[in-house]
């Protein structure tokens, strides 16, 4: 991804295709034509086959409220069974629609994204700090998830922290080694890993733990001043989806191809196709020019 623009767009797809979210979160037909045809019509770098949180969630035991972008629902999980993930229902759908759009786009990389030890912890409602059994619980979990994708072969596994987990949130999983056990699991399948905190101020106990990631997406200026031997850097643009989108500030002091440009979440399915694709636009125009 260095040197490029990655956007990432999931929700989007049900609209290019003109199905529900809903629909197409239980279908791994229309979730696989959904997504193909957003990359054809985008002309993405990446194909990004999922970005939904409560996907994972539901695979934990937790429910989905399903509106016009999904959350999941208030009380944790009953039971957070590592050993029922593969199981899942939706988890299966995810499975069958990596490989439906891996086979129509095989010469395309495939993003997947996950949710991060802390925004797990949360969505299960596990108390801050942890106890040591649910952290052993949720780095289970995680370990599970990234084994369904790296297994499915997908090429970039996203790693999500909810912008509302914060520092103290992320704490405990950065000094028990939650992100490098990650890192540790995709490495060995050769799969990169995208972490995506964009609004975490990196601290040195940060960018210890994360180094070992491919790819680091935090705050733009502490971003740009970590001293990463290993993780690529990449920046949010502001803006995206609004036909008006802004480059961080920082890129002026960073070598091309140095790093990679984002956004920070998936877009609302009602966002305006046209806006989408001005954005992607004026960002490769940007990028070209450096």
């Amino acid at each position: 991804m260095r040197g490029t623009f990655v956007p990432w767009l999931y929700a989007i797809g049900s609209s290019v295709r003109n199905v529900s979210l809903r629909d197409m979160a239980e279908d791994p037909v229309a979730m696989a034509s959904a997504v193909v045809d957003s990359s054809k019509l985008f002309k993405t770098t990446m194909v990004c086959v999922n970005f939904d949180p409560t996907l994972w969630a539901e695979a934990a035991g937790c429910g989905t409220d399903w509106q016009a972008m999904p959350t999941t629902a208030p009380g944790g999980s009953a039971d957070p069974n590592p050993d029922a993930v593969k199981e899942a229902p939706r988890i299966a759908t995810l499975v069958d629609a990596i490989a439906r759009v891996k086979g129509a786009l095989p010469n395309q990389p495939v993003s997947c994204a996950m949710p991060g030890p802390a925004t797990l912890a949360s969505v299960l409602e596990l108390g801050i700090p942890p106890a040591r059994m649910d952290q052993f619980t949720v780095g289970e979990l995680t370990g599970e998830f990234v084994s369904v994708l790296c297994e499915a072969q997908v090429d970039n596994i996203v790693i999500v922290e909810d912008p509302r987990c914060g520092e103290d949130a992320l704490a405990p999983w950065v000094e028990s080694g939650q992100y490098a056990r990650i890192a540790k699991l995709t490495d060995h399948y050769s799969v990169a890993s995208t972490l995506l905190c964009p609004q975490l101020s990196l601290t040195q106990a940060h960018i210890a733990e994360f180094d070992s990631l491919t790819y680091v997406v935090a705050e733009s200026g502490s971003t740009a001043a970590a001293n990463f031997d290993h993780a690529i850097k990449g920046f949010c643009v502001e803006g995206f989806g609004t036909g008006n989108v802004k480059a961080t500030g920082e890129l002026g002091a960073l070598e091309p191809d140095s790093y990679f440009l984002t956004t920070r979440w998936d877009l609302d399915p009602d966002t305006d196709l046209a806006d989408i694709q001005q954005d992607i636009a004026t960002v490769q125009e940007l990028l070209a020019r450096r």
